[in-house]
């Protein structure tokens, strides 16, 4: 029975969890800073209840065949201090986290060879702690690997969706795409169809083609026609709509600045392209986070 234990139950970790737990062949634990009992699982008019075993402490903790590090990119420092007691040679590490960087994020902290980058998309909304609402299907994208197909297998449920690709980089950079246009929300306070709004739309469009161009020095194969389809969707949102950052923003939470807009710049300057309306987005959510 593979063992899991999930570091940030939010709500990709919540949800994550919550199908983790519907294969009778996983062992599922929990860590968490707060303790609660159960997941409480919303989706589709209907609820339901997962008993759940939760750790607040490191040295509670056993080696797992597989953790996921669900959390945000800026508190690694933090998550990685479950990985000593949580780890052993053939322990396994998924990181399902926003931006390009997954590896690099864990550099020295885990081994490379036993880390699955995982690109997500999860509609999904925490409540409070353990209560999740989810509103629609999960999408996993993975490198096609002997590694990522053993952590395809921990899902059994059809509503996870899980891919596995022989070009993880080009998934990566399309991802960053949509959450670096993502940041006028935060930018503005407005819902996500405030890009149906011209102005904004411009600006999300000049964010997407930094993106592109930097996206495609790293390697990535990006079709610039995704720049309309990523403003039409966010236009077609509903009304009070919000992504992560701008969630986050709002609740007066960290943002994942860097991870969205910052690594645009910052990995624009190592090719020489310049990303002025990237480097303006994150320096702007940085002072409004330093608020």
């Amino acid at each position: 029975m593979p063992s899991v234990a999930i570091i940030g139950p939010g709500a990709i970790g919540g949800t994550l969890a919550s199908f983790l737990l519907k294969n009778p062949k996983n062992t599922v634990s929990i860590c968490a800073r707060t303790l609660f009992e159960k997941l409480e699982i919303s989706s589709g008019g209907e609820t339901t209840y997962h008993p759940v075993t939760v750790h607040t402490d490191p040295s509670e903790t056993e080696p797992a065949d597989w953790i996921v590090l669900a959390t945000k990119t800026y508190q690694i420092p933090q998550a990685s201090s479950w990985f000593d007691n949580l780890s052993n040679q053939e322990t396994k590490v998924a990181v399902v986290q926003n931006g390009v960087e997954h590896l690099a994020n864990l550099e020295g902290i885990f081994p490379a060879d036993r880390i699955v980058p995982v690109i997500i998309d999860c509609p999904a909304e925490r409540k409070s702690h353990g209560q999740i609402i989810r509103h629609g299907d999960v999408r996993i994208d993975i490198p096609n690997s002997a590694n990522s197909l053993a952590f395809s297998q921990l899902f059994t449920n059809p509503a996870v969706k899980v891919n596995l690709t022989d070009d993880w980089t080009s998934a990566a950079w399309n991802k960053l795409c949509i959450n670096a246009a993502g940041a006028i929300s935060a930018l503005v306070n407005r819902p996500a169809n405030i890009a149906a709004d011209r102005r904004a739309a411009e600006i999300m469009k000049s964010l997407i083609q930094e993106c592109i161009a930097v996206g495609r020095a790293e390697g990535a194969k990006l079709d610039e026609r995704i720049i309309p389809k990523i403003i039409a969707s966010a236009a077609a949102a509903p009304d009070g709509s919000m992504n992560s950052l701008h969630a986050d923003l709002v609740a007066h939470r960290p943002m994942e600045w860097d991870a969205r807009n910052g690594v645009i710049y910052r990995l624009g300057q190592k090719h020489g392209i310049p990303t002025p309306y990237n480097q303006l987005a994150a320096q702007l959510l940085s002072l409004l986070e330093s608020k």
